[in-house]
């Protein structure tokens, strides 16, 4: 049995979602959910990562710049759909949205 090391797993997470081709609502909803699961992954694998002293020996400043840019470019681009489409849905549902933010659990939160 060969277990797949970080990059192959993600690489393999890469081009099953490349391949998604949903083709009714169920399926747009459940390519929707793998993909918010392959993002997760990677964003804590990352996060462990960066969390680790030891990481900054393993780069360049360079490559630390580089890696900040597009990254970057990535979070800025993510959070501007998280904002419009979770505004849309608060919109859409006000009487959660008023409720205190203190005073929401997080599912409520994020499925306003």
């Amino acid at each position: 049995m060969h277990i797949l090391s970080w990059t192959e797993d993600r690489g393999k997470a890469l081009e099953d979602i490349k391949k998604l081709e949903p083709n009714d609502r169920l399926g747009l909803y459940a390519s929707l959910i793998r993909m918010n699961s392959a993002l997760f992954e990677s964003v804590r694998g990352w996060d462990s990562w960066l969390r680790n002293p030891a990481f900054i020996d393993t780069f360049s400043e360079e490559e630390l710049k580089d890696i900040y840019k597009e990254f970057r470019d990535v979070c800025v681009r993510f959070l501007e759909e998280d904002v419009k489409w979770t505004g849309k849905k608060e919109k859409s549902m006000p009487m959660v949205s008023k409720a205190p933010k203190a005073e929401r659990n997080e599912v409520e939160r994020r499925y306003a």
